[in-house]
């Protein structure tokens, strides 16, 4: 019988990239995707657990798989579940979820197709599988414990079906992080860096030009501290300086850098690349020096308002992408308006903001005191974006009648493409709607600005 899997991505780019692995090892294994779940017989889905929002979407997705299973009545139906969500807590999981079937760790990602065949063939044969399991038993959840830390890391070789429009594809250039923020899990998630090298991400970089890709991502939990665990310890600048010198037409965009780790040799990579847009993406997270201490940043408010000054005066050019996080313990009505005033102060190109999530086994989960509450914490949030609202239409309006170089990724109807600036990353920054007659595929072009809102531009092509 075949395998039809049908694939539910959750979470960010990082996440993607695992499904995009998963999805080249079930085509490899002669397995069919399919894009309507009625369609298939396996639902896949890779969870995210990064706050409670991404936890509860994952778990809604579960539940939805649950009713997709029950649906059928003649068919044999399989649910596999992998992501940080079953690697933060398998037996939890595994209690609160009988109806899945397979649960998978991240260091399974690059055996999901033979994990769920498996599986599905022993279902297939009558048999009662629903386990955890690297072999072929059909353990209880008490069996299992907490999952290791992982330690996989993709290659060029490894197949890959990207799932992303054709015009632009992340590459994964390390995995995991060495921070240990207050707040955040993903270490105890992800484990700690590894670095892929800068051979094996040359040619994965070629292998997708090769394929038509016209802008590629490269993304990290930080990326700014690519290389660092390598024996030769290349910087990302060095990285960016090989990966630069690549023949053809393209865009080189890198995500997810920290404050701490920007340097002179990036800056000039960024702001004067061949291919490289100028664009710095640098989540901050706070400005007060108190909550910045708190969160374990490792560095104060004058150092980062130090580092934005200089980036701002020597390199205008940039487009500076930054995230906040609001409603920490001990954040005060004050230290949040010295945030809101900061914001408008400098005039952030791209701002994105969350507000805090108490994640179990984290530093600031055991903070007791100045509590925000949830409510409070959200309209902290909502202020600091509707102060960015304000300030991204002042840079669009500015941008009426100019003319910018694009990159237009997909046709929304006959003469309309939707299309990013050099500003844009995908997925989180803002598009422009173009007017292009005639334009028949993915393509640079120069646009003229037209009207501007917000977060979204509509230009004609020149």
């Amino acid at each position: 019988m075949d395998i039809i899997i049908h694939v539910v991505s959750l979470g960010c780019a990082k996440n993607l990239v695992d499904t995009e692995v998963m999805c080249g090892g079930f085509v490899t294994q002669g397995m069919y995707l399919a894009e309507d779940p009625s369609d298939a017989n396996v639902m896949l889905i890779n969870t995210c657990s990064f706050i409670r929002d991404a936890r509860q979407e994952a778990v809604e997705a579960i539940r939805e798989a649950i009713q997709w299973k029950r649906r059928a009545r003649r068919q044999r139906r399989v649910i596999a579940v992998t992501g940080c969500l079953v690697q933060r807590n398998l037996p939890q999981c595994m209690a609160d979820f009988p109806e899945v079937d397979l649960f998978l760790g991240l260091d399974d990602v690059p055996h999901a197709a033979e994990r769920i065949r498996a599986i599905f063939e022993s279902y297939v044969n009558h048999s009662n599988a629903n386990a955890y399991d690297k072999t072929e038993g059909s353990e209880t959840p008490a069996s299992f414990g907490p999952l290791p830390l992982p330690t996989y890391l993709y290659d060029h070789t490894t197949p890959r079906l990207t799932v992303t429009p054709e015009a632009f594809a992340y590459v994964k250039i390390a995995e995991g992080c060495n921070h240990f923020c207050a707040y955040c899990a993903i270490p105890a998630i992800r484990g700690r860096q590894r670095s892929r090298t800068v051979d094996s991400i040359l040619q994965e970089c070629k292998n997708l030009l090769a394929n038509g890709v016209k802008e590629i991502n490269f993304i990290a939990q930080d990326s700014s501290s690519y290389g660092e665990d390598l024996p030769d310890k290349p910087s990302l600048a060095t990285l960016l300086a090989a990966c630069d010198d690549l023949p053809g037409e393209f865009w080189l965009r890198v995500l997810y850098t920290h404050p701490k780790h920007i340097t002179t040799e990036l800056l000039e990579r960024l702001a004067h690349g061949k291919h490289l847009v100028p664009y710095l993406d640098m989540p901050l997270q706070h400005i007060n020096s108190d909550i910045l201490h708190a969160m374990r940043r490792g560095m104060d408010g004058p150092a980062t308002r130090a580092l934005l000054k200089d980036i701002r005066s020597r390199y205008p050019e940039l487009t500076i992408r930054t995230t906040f996080l609001v409603g920490f313990p001990g954040e005060t009505t004050a230290q949040f308006q010295e945030l809101m005033d900061f914001t408008k102060e400098f005039g952030f190109d791209r701002l994105g903001a969350f507000a805090f999530s108490r994640e179990e086994g984290t530093p600031a989960a055991l903070l007791t005191e100045g509590i925000v509450a949830e409510k409070e914490a959200a309209r902290r949030r909502d202020s600091l974006l509707a102060a960015q609202k304000s300030i991204s239409l002042k840079h669009n309006t500015a941008l009426l009648g100019k003319t910018l170089p694009v990159l237009l990724t997909e046709r929304i109807s006959r003469g309309l493409w939707l299309a990013r600036g050099q500003g844009d990353a995908p997925d989180v920054d803002q598009t422009l709607r173009v007017h292009a007659n005639g334009v028949q595929k993915p393509m640079f072009a120069h646009v003229k600005v037209t009207a501007a809102a917000p977060y979204d531009l509509e230009a004609v092509i020149c």
